[in-house]
Order: structure tokens, then C-alpha cells, then sequence
């Protein structure tokens, strides 16, 4: 995942692509950074899709802009419009068959 830093760099991730993923980490998330490896891994068959990471511990207020108060937060954008959202508690199998169907339907 490709590090982000400002709303704008999102705002442009989020515009030139078709299918975008914006995962908001934390430095103080156990969790984050596991989610987020399982997540690259299962991405890799899916080349289309430009995945982003930014930490919201470090800005609050992007993360406030996208509705983020805890991390971690996968956002899923399909030709700009937020398509999935989840959490810590996510079900990594029924995320990838979410994004396996749009990845299909764009593809």
C-alpha cells in the first residue's frame, strides 16, 4: 500500500482510478497492521485495484473527514463512490468475494 498523507492526495487516488482502497491504520492498533498484510496478499490478484494507506492517529482530521473514530477502517471506492466499509471486525473471505464482485463487474 502506497502511503498518503493529505486529503487532496486522496481526493486524486480516488479520481484516477476505477476501484481504490483507502485503509486507515493507527500506530497504537495491534490489529492494523495484520489486517492490513492479509489484505495486500489477498489484493495481489486483483492488479486493477491502487491500494492506499494512511494513518489516522497521525490525521485526525482526514480521518474525521471519512467518518474514521477508530482504526482499523478499509474503505473500497468504485468510480468514486465509497462501495464497502469495515472495520476490526472484518470477515477477510467475505470482503475479497465483495471485491472479487465489482472487480468483475469493472473488469
Amino acid at each position: 500500500m502506497i502511503k498518503l498523507g493529505t486529503t487532496e492526495d486522496i481526493k486524486k487516488a480516488i479520481k484516477k482510478n476505477k476501484m481504490t482502497v483507502i485503509y486507515f491504520t493507527g500506530n497504537s492498533c495491534g490489529a492494523c497492521e495484520v489486517i492490513k498484510n492479509k489484505i495486500d496478499s489477498f489484493l495481489q490478484n486483483y492488479p486493477n485495484i491502487k491500494s492506499y494507506e494512511i494513518n489516522g492517529e497521525e490525521n485526525l482530521k482526514i480521518a474525521y473527514k471519512y467518518s474514521v473514530f477508530s482504526m482499523p477502517v478499509f474503505l473500497l471506492f468504485v468510480e468514486g463512490k465509497e462501495s464497502i466499509r469495515t472495520g476490526k471486525h472484518v470477515d477477510l473471505l467475505s470482503l475479497e468475494r465483495s471485491i472479487d464482485r465489482y472487480y468483475n463487474m469493472i473488469y
